[in-house]
Formats: C-alpha cells, sequence, structure tokens
C-alpha cells in the first residue's frame, strides 16, 4: 500500500524488490510507466479479465451510438451547445450559489437570537459550519487547492505557453512536462487540456451527425436492448448464454452489422488470450484496423501501444486475478475509513487478515 497514486511512488516500491521477474497488472498507464521505471528487469503482462473488461467498454460505447433515437424537432425547444468549460463553470456557479442560500439562512436565524445548537438542529448542517458561519458577515470565497506535481495545474504557465504557440499535441506536451517533473499520468493531462479544446471547436462549424438508428427489442419482452447489455451478450460465449440471452444475440446480430462484426471479434479475441500465439494476436489487431469499426479501430490501436504486455497475456500464465479478492477487500477498508485515518492504520487493518489467511493455507 502507497501513500499515494502515481508513477514515481510505484517506482520506488519495485526499486526495492530488484528480484521482480513478472508484474501482472490493470491496463492504467501510471502502473505500466511505474513498473518500466523501477522494475526494468521485469516482464509486463497485461490482465486478461481486463482486457475482455476494456473490450466490452469499447463495444458499449461503440453501441450508445446506436442507442436512442434522435429527438424530434419542434416537440421541444433546443437547447444550445455548451462546451464541457461552460458546464463546468455553470455548475461551480451553481454550488456557489446554493452555499450562500444557506450561508443566508444561518445568519438570519442567528441574528434574530438562535444558538448555534438550535441551528444545527434546524439546518441539519454539522458544528465547524456552523461555527465558523456565524463569526463571519459574508460567505468568504474558496481558497483554490495549491497544485503539486502530480497535476497539470503545476506546469499551467508551459503548458498555456506551448498552447498559444500552437503545440496541441497532448502526447508532445505530457513529454515536455514529464522533464519538467510531472509526476501524474496522460489521462489527467488530457482532462486538463480537454477545456482548452473546447473552447476551440466550439467556434468550428457543426458537422452533420449520422442518424442513430435504434436498438432492436428483446424478443421475451418486448423492451428495447440497452446498449450496457448488449455490450454485455457482445462478449459472453455461446455456450454460456441463457435462451432468451442467445435471442437477443441473434435479434442484435440481425439488427445491427457493427454489432455481429464486433461480436465475432470478441470471441476471437477470447480464445487468442489463451492461445500463446504471438501471430494470432497480430493477425487479430490487423482485422480490427480493417473492421471499419472505429471503436474496434481505437481498441486495437491501444493494443498496440502496449503490445508486449498484451503478448504477454497470450502467452504467460500470470495475471491479477489472484489478488482481486484481496483488493476488493483493500477498497472497502478504505471507503469505510474514508477521511478519518492515514495508510498505517489502513495498512494495519489489511495485514493481519492476510497474514491469518496466508497461515490457514
Amino acid at each position: 500500500m502507497l501513500p499515494d497514486r502515481s508513477s514515481s511512488s510505484v517506482a520506488d516500491w519495485f526499486r526495492g524488490h530488484r528480484d521482480i521477474e513478472f508484474v501482472a497488472r490493470d491496463r492504467h498507464g501510471l502502473y505500466a510507466e511505474g513498473a518500466r521505471s523501477g522494475a526494468p528487469q521485469a516482464r509486463q503482462v497485461a490482465d486478461r479479465f481486463h482486457l475482455i473488461a476494456n473490450f466490452r467498454e469499447t463495444a458499449e460505447r461503440q453501441l450508445s451510438r446506436l442507442g436512442r433515437p434522435i429527438r424530434r424537432l419542434g416537440r421541444r425547444a433546443s437547447r444550445p451547445r455548451t462546451t464541457s468549460g461552460h458546464q463546468e463553470a455553470a455548475a461551480r456557479a451553481g454550488r456557489r450559489e446554493a452555499m450562500q442560500v444557506l450561508f443566508s439562512r444561518v445568519r438570519n436565524l442567528y441574528d434574530a437570537g438562535g444558538t448555534a445548537a438550535e441551528i444545527m438542529r434546524t439546518m441539519k448542517l454539522g458544528r465547524a459550519r456552523v461555527q465558523k458561519w456565524i463569526r463571519l458577515d459574508a460567505l468568504p470565497e474558496r481558497n483554490p487547492m495549491t497544485p503539486k506535481s502530480c497535476t497539470p495545474a503545476f506546469f499551467h504557465p508551459h503548458l498555456f505557453r506551448r498552447w498559444n504557440h500552437g503545440c496541441s499535441s497532448g502526447r508532445q506536451l505530457f513529454a515536455e512536462i514529464k522533464q519538467l517533473g510531472y509526476t501524474g499520468s496522460y489521462a489527467h493531462l488530457s482532462r486538463y487540456l480537454a477545456h482548452w479544446r473546447d473552447r476551440v471547436t466550439s467556434v468550428r462549424p457543426e458537422a452533420p451527425q449520422p442518424r442513430r438508428q435504434e436498438l432492436p427489442a428483446d424478443p421475451a419482452t418486448g423492451r428495447s436492448i440497452s446498449p450496457l447489455i448488449a455490450a454485455m451478450l457482445c462478449i459472453k460465449p455461446r455456450s454460456l448464454l441463457t435462451a432468451r440471452q442467445a435471442g437477443c444475440v441473434e435479434a442484435l446480430k440481425a439488427a445491427s452489422p457493427e454489432f455481429a462484426t464486433m461480436r465475432a471479434l470478441a470471441m476471437r479475441f477470447r480464445g487468442l488470450l489463451r492461445s500463446a500465439s504471438k501471430e494470432k494476436l497480430g493477425r487479430w489487431l490487423e482485422d480490427a484496423r480493417l473492421s471499419g469499426i472505429y471503436g474496434m479501430q481505437r481498441f486495437a490501436q491501444t493494443l498496440r501501444q502496449d503490445i508486449a504486455a498484451v503478448e504477454n497475456a497470450a502467452t504467460q500464465i500470470w495475471s491479477s486475478g489472484q489478488v482481486e479478492g484481496q483488493i476488493n477487500r483493500l477498497k472497502t477498508l478504505k471507503r469505510a475509513m474514508y477521511g478519518r485515518a492515514s495508510t498505517e492504520l489502513l495498512r494495519a487493518r489489511m495485514l493481519p487478515l492476510s497474514e491469518i489467511e496466508l497461515h490457514q493455507v
């Protein structure tokens, strides 16, 4: 258990364990980078369960484009499009306004002669907040958190200068701030840059969107099959399908050629993860690229970026399945004591249970 979630902390831990030969991990780039830096001698193995889960998520996103019919124009006035940056600003303003209403009510009750205890019971607010607000004349502004080296905001001057100079490549900017000491992930940087991209794309004319096709109905119930259920059925082998699920699969294949193609790719992908053949994986990646389905092309591209670990998933016996139960237990303990203790207590609660189980085994 590490004090924070960063590639540098992962790398430091690995440097203290030089005898590691294999690293079984999920698809998060943070752990891949930490393992490469701290344990260059180890062979990384992408976990097969997470690879299948990534395929299912990709299929769900692809099928969501077909999920719901477009609302007829004229029934309701369409709202203007807003960028995610504008939406976030509007959400912050709304939260601020709601907080101001609470503050005003607390001040009015206090000025009317109410005690802090009475205000707490009436407003159902915490003691610390009420005690603070009755000493203030105006709601204070929220102090922004000081950026750390694991956040892109720490490198805002450099990013802003390079963006204004025309560099909008996330990979290029990621490499540059890594040299400056950035310890966070590429995904974090992408979210940070998304607001700038929104401002650029919001002034461009909208491209006409293709009409979405409604997913078929479940033959047994007559209800429309959701993209979530369709994605689950896309990766499930026929031998594990119930009669009702098999009927849904046939309806989806008949209504959506994309679903039929993705299901065929899914069945091949499940098989090659047990085939111990790098050649089959290479042919599958090429077929996914040529499928004409954007989601499958993107999925194949991400696999190529982590190809060594994916090949090891097909040829090695190792996986992270042995520790998934312990990870679930750890998350349960962490969430139960969230905000009330440090990693030392979390480690003390977690490790004795593991040691007892090892002695029993």
